[in-house]
């Protein structure tokens, strides 16, 4: 009998992806004025798998808003008002359709839930 040890390899092993970089602002309009897109989503972010995801969170209001994506980024991050802050970059090693969300109750939190990352 023969036991592997080991952690499995990337799904992107020997995949070159494109770093893509995205800019979100967080505002009393909502995320990039979600407010008044709804009910669809809003911002939506559309990458390839494997690519690289680089969000930057700028919160332009000055209540503190947060910001999280499914799957991804589900620890958030939390950026004060009137500050620029970066979201830890991630590998987008899984195919599908992930919400982005504010984490942090705030004024306009409602319109701030229905965010959209698209990894094709």
């Amino acid at each position: 009998m023969t036991f592997a040890t080991g952690l499995p390899g990337s799904p992107c092993a020997g995949i070159k992806g494109t770093t893509r970089n995205f800019t979100v602002v967080a505002s009393p309009q909502g995320f990039n004025d979600s407010v008044d897109h709804q009910p669809e989503s809003w911002p939506v972010m559309t990458v390839h798998r494997c690519d690289l995801v680089k969000v930057t969170i700028t919160n332009t209001d000055t209540q503190t808003h947060g910001f999280a994506v499914d799957y991804y980024a589900t620890r958030g991050t939390d950026v004060s008002g009137q500050q620029s802050l970066p979201v830890q970059p991630f590998l987008a090693t899984k195919t599908g359709q992930f919400r982005a969300y504010c984490i942090s109750f705030c004024t306009i939190h409602a319109f701030m839930q229905n965010g959209l990352l698209n990894v094709v």
